[in-house]
């Protein structure tokens, strides 16, 4: 008799909010909260060990909505013990984490038949170095979001330039972060083209829309990047852009995998 994977999401969605509320309520002592998000991250790493092995060798359709937040969180739990500035961004994180499992469990689309041509490696390097990548930047996001905080706070104390290069601390975080996840979904996307020649003999299917939302995310951080490297928006204007990519990765790339409406009990 074969376990059901989704039977484990429903506790791992609990462990995550329980994470969350610990990293609010005891932001510098949150030793509960790791041991929660490390129950967590345990029972949804179960449920996606055990529905890839029902799909193996082929890939799970549309399970992009449980493993994001897998790796979030294991970004999270990996990450120095947070202290002024990260523990605003772990709580954004684990806002994200719990959020997002919440949504994959009362949103389900994973109840679709693997086809035969996702058996190729290829597009196992397209699944899985594109949810690194939008995890990367999920993470910048929230970087950019406590930055924009920051100067908020400075300015409104009278204080913004007098801490001009402690300022530089989390925007060289946000950008490390998008560096990352730009070249991670980079590969996911090269990949992709490769499965894509292999199994339907052209590199870009047009009419999907999944080349769409992946290419729209793509260029909508290499301006980013662009802008970064070129100067041209003021500090706060590039914070701003970045901020708006958590938008951008959830409406274009995680809003596709959720399915109707479904009560999970």
């Amino acid at each position: 008799m074969s376990i059901s994977p989704k039977i484990f999401l429903p506790g791992a969605a609990v462990f995550y909010c329980l994470s969350f509320f610990a990293a609010v309520i005891c932001a510098r002592r949150n030793g509960a909260g790791r041991y929660f998000l490390y129950a967590g991250l345990l029972l949804n790493a179960t449920a996606v060990v055990l529905r890839y092995r029902l799909a193996w060798p082929m890939l799970p359709m549309y399970f992009g909505s449980a493993v994001l937040p897998l790796v979030l969180g294991a970004m999270a739990a990996c990450s120095r013990p947070p202290s002024g500035e990260g523990i605003r961004v772990r709580q954004r994180v684990l806002a994200l984490v719990a959020i997002l499992m919440a949504a994959a469990i009362v949103f389900p689309k994973d109840f679709y038949i693997p086809f035969i041509k996702s058996r190729m490696l290829p597009a196992h390097l397209f699944f899985w170095f594109g949810e690194v990548g939008k995890a990367c930047f999920l993470v910048a996001g929230a970087w950019a979001t406590v930055e924009l905080r920051w100067k908020k706070e400075a300015s409104e104390n009278g204080r913004g330039g007098a801490r001009q290069e402690g300022a530089a601390v989390p925007h060289l975080h946000y950008m490390r972060w998008t560096v990352w996840g730009f070249a991670l979904w980079t590969f996911s996307m090269f990949s992709g083209e490769i499965w894509s020649y292999l199994g339907w003999g052209t590199p870009v299917v047009w009419d999907d829309p999944t080349i769409t939302t992946t290419m729209a995310t793509w260029f909508f951080y290499i301006c980013l990047l662009h802008l970064h490297l070129t100067g041209s928006w003021s500090a706060r204007s590039r914070n701003l852009y970045a901020a708006v990519g958590v938008v951008v990765v959830i409406g274009l790339n995680c809003l596709p995998n959720l399915g109707p409406f479904r009560w999970p009990l």
